[in-house]
């Protein structure tokens, strides 16, 4: 079972990370990390907000494919409570042009990392995290 350890928000992302550190950039309608593969363990998603609107940021554990989640009925954004994801932690409100830190401890297997605002998944942003063992 995965288990959100710490989640600490700061502005300028300058503290130091525990476990791996994993940069996220949020912008609009896209989310990229600066890796796809990291090892079991303590890892820090440091997710920086470049816009041009509020975010937020999900990790949830999944055997779906990052494009592929189940969508809520009104096909706008991810079912959450689907039985297929399993929230390991988030991060909601992150303002444009801030930096906020997620320290979670993450076993082996497959993670997808979204922003679940009205149509910002289906936009794009999105990514996969692999996490070995």
């Amino acid at each position: 079972m995965c288990v959100a350890l710490l989640a600490t928000a700061c502005t300028r992302g300058d503290a130091a990370p525990r476990g791996k550190l994993v940069s996220v950039r949020e912008s609009d309608f896209k989310l990229t990390t600066d890796t796809v593969l990291v090892h079991a363990g303590l890892v820090t998603f440091r997710v920086h907000n470049s816009g041009p609107s509020t975010h937020e940021f999900n990790v949830d554990r999944t055997d779906l494919a990052a494009d592929a989640l189940p969508l809520q009925a009104n096909g706008l954004s991810v079912n959450e409570d689907s039985k297929r994801m399993h929230r390991v932690g988030d991060m909601d409100g992150l303002r444009l042009g801030t930096t906020h830190d997620l320290t979670l401890r993450l076993t082996p297997g497959h993670y997808v990392v979204y922003c679940n605002l009205e149509g910002h998944y289906l936009g794009g942003m999105y990514a996969l995290l692999e996490v070995a063992g």
